[in-house]
């Protein structure tokens, strides 16, 4: 009688015991889910700011291509000996700081 009611015993431990395993299973898998959407997510914006990383790549090389073009321009205009460049020269920097202290 006690032999079979600690057999009882023990398959209903082993039962409980079981029934945890799984719900905890059950939980672990509903966790990996979760990370793998938050994953994915994480994939998809790191896609998104390349490209937008690409994009102002190209957009900063355009403005530095500009930028050398009209250094260019400068410096053949400051090594001009017409003072009448110069004096252009002069009043577009006086322009443009004025600008840029307006704008502040």
């Amino acid at each position: 009688e006690r032999r079979a009611a600690a057999k009882a015993g023990a398959a209903s431990h082993e039962s409980y015991m079981e029934q945890e395993n799984d719900d905890q299973i059950g939980l672990l898998a509903g966790k990996v889910s979760a990370l793998r959407g938050i994953a994915i997510e994480i994939g998809d914006h790191v896609r998104e700011d390349n490209r937008i990383l690409d994009g102002l790549d190209d957009r900063f090389l355009t403005a530095g291509n500009l930028l050398g073009g009209t250094m260019r321009r400068l410096n053949t205009l400051a090594s001009s000996k017409d003072s009448r460049h110069m004096l252009y020269l002069a009043l577009f920097v006086v322009a443009v700081f004025l600008i840029i202290y307006k704008m502040r």
